[in-house]
């Protein structure tokens, strides 16, 4: 993915991309280091959550990928952290209180639901994943030119970590091999996707929100909450019917809309 030099989108298309919080306004100030704070809880929560499998999926490049999967998140994470330390003191506290944050404690509420077993796991790539890419293709080539630039990295390691779930999603209702390590089938990753589809819906945020008209706006992110989910609904939907899955009620259990 090249990176442009002017922004493409947006009230500010055709000037040259921010590089640094001295050339920002407020409102894009505030607007931006919401979203680097929001995407950077996400990485080291889903690191949170991954840990405990790196050594108990059932087999050996699951384990490798699990392992690799934590790796990314991680290393999302500590670019996004380096990025709000470049907003001074408030930035220095938000990465600060990032990495003391635990299970429970994220903003995020999809980020403090354990994985409580390993296909859940692939549940939650399947699902999960697949909107951390959604939202990470929002803000490639954005206005904010250190964020364009890390996305040219970041989208391509979200699409490996939900192409892992939607692969060993369709294993765990197709092959029986796998079905036998896992000791699981049709049934279980049908919970599984239950389980994590409204939790997905829920993540893109309120379909009404100000701030992300904010950020389309300002070019930071090229669609808005809305757009991202009906995005997000018009991929993963044929994927769950043609695996031979239920597309859950898409309103049910959630909270935010």
């Amino acid at each position: 993915m090249r990176v442009s030099r002017s922004v493409q989108w947006g009230s500010l298309t055709g000037m040259r991309k921010v590089e640094t919080p001295e050339q920002m306004t407020e409102e894009y100030r505030a607007t931006l280091i919401k979203i680097v704070y929001a995407l950077a809880s996400t990485e080291f929560a889903s690191v949170e959550q991954h840990q405990p499998w790196i050594n108990q999926a059932p087999t050996a490049e699951d384990r490798f990928i699990q392992a690799q999967i934590a790796a990314d998140e991680a290393h999302q994470g500590f670019i996004d952290c380096r990025m709000l330390r470049h907003f001074g003191q408030e930035g220095e506290d938000m990465a600060d209180r990032l990495l003391a944050l635990r299970m429970g404690q994220h903003p995020i509420a999809a980020f403090n639901v354990p994985m409580d077993s390993w296909v859940e796991v692939v549940g939650f790539c399947f699902c999960m994943d697949l909107v951390a890419w959604y939202h990470l293709r929002a803000m490639e080539d954005c206005s904010y030119a250190p964020l364009a630039r890390e996305m040219t990295t970041m989208v391509g390691e979200e699409r490996f970590h939900a192409s892992f779930g939607a692969r060993r999603i369709k294993d765990l209702v197709r092959d029986q091999r796998y079905q036998g390590l896992c000791k699981a089938g049709p049934a279980e990753a049908q919970k599984a996707v239950d389980k994590w589809y409204p939790h997905a819906l829920d993540t893109f945020g309120s379909a009404g929100s100000k701030f992300s008209e904010l950020a389309v706006g300002y070019g930071i992110r090229k669609w808005g909450n809305e757009e991202l989910r009906q995005m997000w609904r018009q991929d993963i939907d044929p994927q769950i019917e043609k695996i031979g899955l239920v597309v859950p009620n898409s309103e049910a259990g959630r909270i935010i809309r």
